[in-house]
């Protein structure tokens, strides 16, 4: 009797989970359906190397964008280690056009120069230029 009243339990249980996955999922497909999720939001994604965002990032590029996010791409180096840079930045930009992101939006820094190599030094992203602190 007390392994019915269990069994009972679970499966009430597990019938209560299935239909609260169950209408979010459609309350999910009924606000992107009406284009209230992302409507004009944007997102820049950071990554070290060309193949990044499809290495380790595809499935999220792909979530931003089925929820109508503009993405955008900011790679830091051309990938340029055996002398493939220009293929490296050829495949990024195809990369990125299947995964919706314009080439408008990709912005690659290739900055051949290495910084200080002080603790205290730091490369600035936004100019890709490298600069030390003033002492």
């Amino acid at each position: 009797m007390e392994v019915v009243g269990l069994l009972c339990l679970a499966a009430a249980v597990l019938a209560w989970g299935f239909l609260w996955v169950w209408d979010s999922s459609e309350r999910m497909k009924s606000q992107e359906q009406a284009g209230l999720l992302g409507g004009g939001s944007r997102s820049l994604l950071v990554i070290a190397h060309p193949d990044d965002e499809a290495m380790f990032f595809a499935p999220t590029v792909l979530g931003l964008a089925r929820l109508r996010h503009r993405v955008s791409l900011l790679c830091f180096s051309a990938g340029n280690y055996y002398n493939q840079g220009e293929i490296r930045k050829k495949e990024l930009l195809q990369s990125c056009d299947v995964l919706g992101i314009p080439p408008s939006g990709v912005r690659i820094i290739d900055n051949r120069e290495p910084c200080p190599a002080t603790a205290a030094s730091s490369c600035g992203s936004a100019d890709s230029m490298c600069s030390s602190p003033a002492t």
